[in-house]
């Protein structure tokens, strides 16, 4: 493991450019690198941003063995902006057009990334697309990361690793980050999530026994590793994203994968009906 850490750090590299050099957005613009002037464009930091990703994840992954800690685990929220569980009519219309929006939430309850513990603290990635984000062979040209203001400048940078690295992004997609206050709330009737002002999801609690109508059946899967995973009605749903120019309202659809990660489970990614979670004595969400 720590040579392979050894052979990624090696292969980080920016044409001209020390990494002991803090690199910011703006060196699009020719910045001077010891011993030449080079210029620093937009795509090669988005490709080193993925490559330091792959670097953190792989940190994640060593810090998560029994020796350092535990594994990350917690709740995690998908929505998409097109239905997940409908009848076939629905699910074609939208499947040319539909779903080029994917907003994914985490909450952590326990784990350690990167020697930085995460318990408690919430991450969101936004990603666009001009195809359907709920297919499992596409990928986002764009995304915006939500990172916690409360969490640490460390925490941060494991918890970027964390969402980059379980995203579903292009080789050349633009990553940008957003810092605000971060909520992740649960009630009997409901999961909401916030990042700052200009979003906001909550939705329905699979407890609530909300069965589909008749011909409805599950068309897609999370687009992450879970133990457990449900389908949830969108009560509200507020996107307002002015770095991807975006506005996206919805609610009343079934567009939310609601789903547990980072749990043992012989049978990972198990889909759980309506009928499996009405009203249990012991609630999985």
């Amino acid at each position: 493991m720590f040579l392979r850490l050894f052979l990624m750090l090696q292969s980080v590299e920016v044409p001209g450019r020390n990494l002991g050099v803090p690199l910011r957005r703006d060196l699009a613009q020719t910045s001077s690198c010891a011993p030449h002037r080079c210029v620093v464009g937009i795509s090669e930091l988005n490709s080193l941003m993925r490559k330091l990703a792959s670097l953190f994840g792989a940190c994640c992954a060593l810090a998560s063995t029994p020796a350092f800690a535990t594994e990350p685990m917690g709740t995690v929220l998908e929505l998409h902006s097109c239905e997940l569980f409908a009848g076939g009519c629905v699910v074609s219309s939208e499947a040319t057009l539909g779903g080029r929006y994917m907003l994914q939430a985490w909450n952590f309850t326990g784990g350690t990334c990167a020697g930085s513990e995460l318990t408690g603290l919430p991450v969101a990635i936004l990603q666009a697309s001009s195809r359907n984000l709920a297919d499992d062979k596409s990928t986002a040209a764009q995304a915006i990361v939500y990172l916690p203001e409360k969490a640490s400048k460390q925490q941060r940078k494991a918890l970027l690793a964390w969402a980059t690295s379980h995203a579903s992004l292009a080789p050349k997609a633009t990553i940008e980050t957003r810092v605000a206050k971060l909520s992740f709330t649960k009630t009997d009737n409901s999961y909401t999530f916030s990042a700052g002002e200009g979003l906001r999801v909550t939705a329905a609690s699979p407890s609530l026994c909300e069965s589909g109508g008749c011909g409805e059946e599950l068309w897609y899967a999370p687009r992450i590793q879970t133990s457990v995973f449900t389908v949830a009605v969108d009560k509200a749903s507020r996107v307002i994203e002015p770095k991807l120019k975006l506005k996206w309202e919805d609610s009343g659809k079934r567009s939310i994968f609601l789903a547990r990660f980072g749990e043992a489970s012989s049978a990972p990614n198990t889909f759980l009906t309506a009928g499996d979670l009405c009203a249990p004595s012991d609630r999985l969400f």
